[in-house]
Formats: structure tokens, C-alpha cells, sequence
């Protein structure tokens, strides 16, 4: 797994938003709300454990969100094979300039010779064992025996310019990486909104964890949908149960979920959702935090009435909102400097309160049909007589 690091350009503040990759693009769009990023960014390597090579390695352009996802995609696969990722792992010790490069060198390294030893004695033993120095092919037996290991496996490692790495011993120098990755990736990154795998009805139904399903992904057309539950024994999708419910809004969890009968209530969700712009996708996220959403109708109800919500996604601490508050109702040639002995953070849940607006990982948001920056006024004397004889 690789972390990655976003920060954003171009602003006063430093914002930074750190992802795990592979990953769906709107699960790391998801990180960058909650840190508040929205305009220019650069991406970077931060960290990756199986790759040590790679950790805040600097590319001469920065990469892009889909270039880096898709280098974890492959170094997760090539992991899977130990002398595959030690071959890796040497070829990114010669000079590399840019993302595609990382890219490619991730292919065709079953082609890099890689033997599990220490040192070079052990080398040597395998260089004496399988004959690899020509120069010693019509030794007598008698005198093979007798050869130092050691020296060996100094001539054979000089002479191919070999790597010791981690208990084993790689020759890259007949490496010729293959041109994969040059304008175009290989594969397009996931960009679901909803991914859950479903199946037909089965005869048993304790039997269902041995079930192989089909992947649905969403936003997806009803005749993807009706084609799929056709392949799988149902005349609706509907009429197939779900199991592995992932989603990128984690506001909407697995158990929103009831059954597949809401399946077409969720695509909506994801189909309104994906056309949203960045600080709407923010906003409806945390209308969701605030109304606590139990149920799908309610998350398309918010939706639908995104409009009746104020939002600001720009305030990332409470205390912050208090100050914007008063810059906006405070006039310009006022002597900030007075405020600097106030509890901002306190005034600012009083004026939340007051404005019924609540701050959400996502930045401030407002009661539906209410305004965040709204003026506090005094109550006028009949409403505080009328307030009286209300107690």
C-alpha cells in the first residue's frame, strides 16, 4: 500500500490530505473535503512500506491522482510474486525522472535474474553449482571442489554488476523496460459511487457465503442493471439480494440499505451525486452528518434540497467561524486586534446556536431554509413580554 500526500497549492494555509492507494477516486476526493481542499493540487509519494525506494520520492512532474493509484494498483499485484518486488526494488535504484517510468519498470521483471543469499560466498555456491562462470567449465571435478566460494561469487557480481538486497542477489543489467504506460494508462480508475455484490435467490440460503456474485457498480443504467439480473437467474435486479455494500459517502453505510427493493433509490442517489460540483458533494455530506441520515429517502430528500441549506466549506475549526462571523458584520476600519482577547471558540457555538447551524467535518452548515451568517438582533420588548408569559 502506498500513502500519498495532497496538498494544496496556491494558499495562505497549509492544507494537506494523506490517502491510501489503490483507492476509489471519489474515497480520496472524500479525504480532500474533509481537509478542505478544493482548488489546485500537487500530489507526492509520502510513504510506501513495500517499496522503500519510493518514500517522498520526488518525480520531476508531480503525478497525477490516477497515475499514483494506478503505480499502487501495480505494486500491490507485483507483491504478490517476493522476487518480482526485490527486482522492482533494485530497478528504481537507477535514475528515474518521471511517474511513467516508476509505471512501467513494473512490468516483465520475471525477466530480471534474482537468486534468495546473503553474500557473496553464497553467491558463489550458486555460480559454482549451476555453472554460470564460463571460464571454469572444463575444471576437473577435483579441482571445482576446491574453489573459493567467496571469490567466485566476487567475479561473477563485478562482471554482472549485481545488487545485494535483503537476502537476495539481483542482475538488472539485461533489464529492458517495455513502453506501457505513454499518454494513456492501461486501465481506468475506479470512480463508483456504490459497488455491492450481488447474486440471484439461492436454493439454499445458508449456503449464500459459498455464492459467487457479479460486481454492480453505481451509477449504473437500468439496462446494465436488467442485463446483469438476467445473467444471474432474476427478471429484476430487484429480485437479487446484495452482500459486500461499499460506498464512497460514508455517511450512507451498509446498513442504509434495507434490500435490493431500494436499489433504484441509491442509483438515483449516486447518479445526482456524481454531478454535483466539489463544495456541493461537501455540502450534501454534511447536511447527512448534521440530520444523523438513517434511510435513503431521507439522504434523496437532502439531495433534492440541497438549496435550502447555507454551507461554508472553509472553516475547518469552530473558532474560525466566530471570526468570519464578525468580519462580515463588523465594518471594515474596526481595530481587529480588540478581538483577540475573546473566546472565539465560544462565541462561535453561541452564534451557531442561535443561527441553528452546526459544524461538520466537512465545514458549517445551516438549519434547511436558515442562514449561517445571519444578524443576532435583540429581541423586541413585546416578543420578551410574550416569552414571559409563555413560562
Amino acid at each position: 500500500m502506498l500513502e500519498a500526500a495532497i496538498d494544496e497549492l496556491g494558499t495562505s494555509s497549509e492544507k494537506t490530505a494523506y490517502v491510501f492507494l489503490p483507492a476509489n477516486k471519489n474515497e480520496v476526493i472524500d479525504a480532500m473535503d474533509r481537509n478542505k481542499i478544493f482548488g489546485e493540487t500537487f500530489l507526492r509519494i509520502e510513504k510506501c512500506d513495500k517499496v522503500p525506494e519510493l518514500n517522498r520520492y520526488e518525480f520531476e512532474k508531480g503525478p497525477t491522482l490516477d497515475e499514483l493509484n494506478f503505480l499502487a494498483q501495480r505494486i500491490e499485484e507485483i507483491s504478490k510474486d517476493k522476487t518480482q518486488l526485490i527486482a522492482y526494488r533494485v530497478l528504481l535504484q537507477k535514475p528515474m525522472n518521471t511517474v511513467n517510468e516508476a509505471i512501467n519498470r513494473t512490468y516483465d521483471l520475471q525477466t530480471v535474474p534474482v537468486y534468495p543469499c546473503n553474500d557473496l560466498t553464497e553467491y558463489g555456491e550458486i555460480v559454482l553449482d549451476n555453472e554460470f562462470l564460463e571460464e571454469l567449465q572444463d575444471v576437473p571435478d577435483e579441482v571445482y571442489e576446491l574453489l573459493d566460494a567467496e571469490k567466485v561469487g566476487r567475479v561473477m557480481a563485478e562482471r554482472e554488476g549485481g545488487v545485494f538486497i535483503d537476502g537476495y542477489y539481483v542482475v538488472t543489467d539485461s533489464y529492458e523496460p517495455v513502453l506501457i504506460y505513454d499518454e494513456e494508462l492501461p486501465e481506468q480508475q475506479e470512480e463508483w459511487i456504490f459497488k455491492l455484490k450481488v447474486t440471484g435467490v439461492p436454493e439454499r440460503p445458508e449456503g449464500i457465503s459459498e455464492i459467487k456474485g457479479e460486481i454492480l457498480t453505481l451509477p449504473a443504467d437500468e439496462e446494465h442493471m436488467h442485463d446483469l439480473a438476467m445473467a444471474l437467474g432474476e427478471k429484476d435486479i430487484r429480485d437479487c439480494i446484495y452482500f459486500n455494500f461499499r460506498s464512497a459517502i460514508p455517511q450512507i453505510k451498509e446498513g442504509i440499505l434495507d434490500s435490493m427493493e431500494e436499489i433504484y433509490t441509491l442509483n438515483d442517489i449516486a447518479r445526482g451525486y456524481s454531478k454535483l460540483s466539489r463544495q456541493d458533494a461537501a455540502k450534501f455530506k454534511a447536511v447527512m452528518e448534521r440530520e444523523n441520515c438513517r434511510s435513503l429517502n431521507q439522504a434523496a430528500d437532502i439531495l433534492n434540497s440541497l438549496h435550502c441549506y447555507d454551507f461554508d466549506c472553509s472553516i475547518a475549526e469552530p473558532s474560525e467561524f466566530g471570526i468570519k462571523y464578525l468580519s462580515k458584520k463588523l465594518p471594515p476600519d474596526f481595530d481587529r486586534t480588540l478581538l483577540e482577547s475573546i473566546n472565539t471558540t465560544q462565541f462561535s457555538f453561541n452564534v451557531m446556536m442561535e443561527n441553528d447551524c452546526s459544524f461538520t467535518e466537512y465545514g458549517v452548515v445551516s438549519e434547511r431554509g436558515k442562514h449561517l451568517y445571519s444578524m443576532i438582533e435583540t429581541p423586541r420588548q413585546d416578543e420578551v413580554q410574550y416569552q414571559e408569559l409563555s413560562l
